[in-house]
């Protein structure tokens, strides 16, 4: 079983059920220790790992969650996941998730973030939890160890800002831009903080069902060449831009089939709000390539790729 099979089976259970910080509380992780890993394609037990925080009524809060793993058995299929629900209550509200596979005896950190909205009416009540998965068998139980450095923060609590979910998988064997989120700045804001971040899945030989089939998707290598770059655009009031600003020029990333799985985190902090541009609107994005001379690599959904913008309050 490789990755592409398991970590969807993973997600769909899942699913089924540097920005400055401001003062934020930080929750560590109780619950590091050693844990059982299940068979590939089994139901995976839930591990709750004890990081509780709250984002008050009528807020919007970035959470920042890391997953720290290491000394696996045997290559492990991993999800970071934190859920948000009502107080007194069982259903997901908002969730964050973030997927990779763990190479054994290795140490992996697993970033997920996003903005999180509380209705005026109440609460949401936010935690942290791991999944893990054999990769290695369909029927042996393994082992991986949750370690220090695991935690669940509160980055910033925030007021006016705009986020945007990738709505659904996308196969890229060239380029790809995702979804702008558009944001306008209210008067008297001087920058805006952004963040553009995706779950990238490299397509290989052994994919028989789902969109890495599709016309053009490159699966022969073993290993996949991913670029990114995440840019903001303050528009005039006609819709041209004003200005631009990225991150970096197109960074690449080698993934391997194995691996399989990663979340590329990116930000560009203190984005000035230029006067001399004619509307105080931003749209923002993060640009995907895949090389040709490596496989096709597919933009993850399901919570797992974001883009968001938003002004920071005062200190």
């Amino acid at each position: 079983m490789r990755g592409a099979s398991v970590t969807r089976a993973v997600l769909a259970l899942v699913l089924g059920v540097s920005i400055m910080t401001i003062g934020s509380p930080t929750a560590s992780a109780v619950a590091t220790g050693r844990y059982r890993t299940a068979p590939a394609m089994s139901p995976p037990a839930v591990v709750d790992l004890g990081l509780p925080v709250t984002v008050r009524a009528g807020t919007t809060t970035l959470i920042s969650s890391f997953l720290v793993v290491g000394l696996a058995g045997e290559l492990t299929a991993v999800s970071n996941v934190v859920y948000c629900r009502p107080p007194g209550s069982s259903t997901i509200a908002e969730r964050i998730v973030s997927g990779q596979n763990v190479a054994r005896g290795t140490t992996v950190t697993l970033p997920a973030r996003g903005l999180v909205n509380a209705p005026a009416g109440h609460a949401l009540n936010c935690r942290s939890y791991a999944l893990f998965i054999n990769h290695t068998s369909t029927r042996v139980y393994g082992t991986i160890s949750v370690l220090p450095g695991t935690r669940l923060q509160v980055l910033a609590r925030i007021r006016p800002s705009a986020q945007t979910w990738q709505p659904g998988q996308v196969l890229v064997s060239s380029s790809y831009s995702t979804p702008p989120v558009r944001f306008t700045a209210a008067a008297g804001a001087s920058s805006i903080q952004s963040l553009g971040d995706v779950n990238v899945t490299v397509c290989y030989g052994g994919n028989k069902t789902g969109i890495c089939t599709g016309a053009g998707s490159r699966r022969s290598r073993t290993f996949g060449y991913v670029g990114t770059q995440f840019s903001v655009r303050q528009l005039n009031a006609n819709g041209t831009v004003c200005r631009t600003f990225v991150n970096h020029p197109l960074v690449g990333t080698v993934l391997t089939t194995e691996i399989h799985h990663l979340k590329i985190t990116q930000s560009i902090v203190n984005v000035p709000i230029t006067r001399s541009c004619t509307s105080r609107t931003f749209v923002a994005a993060v640009r995907v390539t895949a090389n040709r001379s490596a496989n096709s690599v597919v933009v993850e959904a399901n919570h797992q790729s974001v883009t968001a913008m938003y002004v920071k309050p005062p200190a």
